[in-house]
């Protein structure tokens, strides 16, 4: 109830620049429907929750149906974790100007972590001793636990630690080049930060309960999906209105606006010279 809640409550807080900055875009563009899904996907997952846990934890449900609950919550929490890291890969990839080394490194890093997932789901969950109580189960086993819950965590933070690292070389490089003090890199590198350490501490909280075998390890799927929902729509209504911004208050005169580059659209960074993108 209380990540329902939360999710809600940031919902309405932020309903104002939604509409101003996501209902206007075309229907077309992905990051729209990409902030709906984390946004109303989320909200709907979450009232469905509201319900399925009661009878979850009835002790009347079966070990299938447990065991489907856990596969369910292991795939969703990797579906918005994955729409975090999209939305942070491209940032990325208009920084290095739609670099394809970039895009097949993000790529393989983000599908080698579905491979884990069906490992993980393939070997580590048929471990799972099954209560009449499906929500609050007992931890994995120590020796599962090492081997692969581990290895699946530290699979995601490469490549959160892969995104963040790419972000902060673009702008050493792009305080060289004499613009890595403008909004658009600021912007990047507090998103990037902020969307690191929120991930870092999600699965630190969880490997550290699941280490200590607290049964409160499985209640933060609730909150993961909460959080993520919430901090995902704001990564896209700021970029979104810091390309708006760019475009209502650009500064006409050539010599300004050539100096630094700006937003052409959601995927896109324009930069002053083919000589200049080349070198940073």
């Amino acid at each position: 109830v209380s990540s329902f809640t939360f999710l809600l409550w940031d919902t309405m807080i932020t309903l104002k620049s939604e509409i101003e900055y996501i209902w206007s875009k075309p229907w077309t563009s992905f990051f729209k429907w990409l902030y709906f899904y984390l946004r109303y996907f989320g909200l709907a997952i979450q009232i469905f929750h509201l319900f399925a846990a009661p009878y979850l934890n009835s002790g009347n449900t079966s070990k299938s149906i447990c065991f489907m609950w856990y596969v369910y919550g292991a795939v969703l929490a990797q579906l918005h974790t994955t729409a975090i890291e999209i939305i942070l890969a491209v940032r990325v990839y208009a920084l290095f100007n739609r670099s394809r080394r970039i895009a097949i490194l993000l790529g393989l890093l983000m599908m080698l972590e579905y491979i884990m997932l069906v490992i993980v789901v393939g070997k580590c969950f048929p471990a799972i001793v099954i209560p009449p109580y499906c929500i609050l189960s007992k931890p994995l086993p120590e020796s599962v636990y090492l081997m692969q819950v581990s290895l699946f965590s530290i699979v995601i933070l490469v490549t959160q630690t892969t995104i963040l690292g790419l972000t902060l070389m673009k702008h050493i490089l792009a305080k060289r080049a004499g613009w890595g003090r403008t909004p658009l890199v600021s912007l990047l590198i507090r998103d990037g930060t902020t969307a690191y350490f929120i991930i870092c501490m999600i699965f630190f909280l969880m490997v550290s309960l699941c280490k200590l075998h607290d049964e409160r390890s499985v209640i933060i799927f609730f909150w993961t999906i909460s959080i993520v929902s919430s901090y995902g729509c704001r990564l896209i209504i700021n970029m979104q209105r810091l390309t708006d911004d760019g475009k209502t208050h650009s500064v006409p005169h050539p010599r300004i606006t050539s100096q630094y580059p700006h937003i052409t659209s959601q995927i896109e960074v324009e930069f002053p010279s083919r000589t200049t993108m080349q070198s940073i």
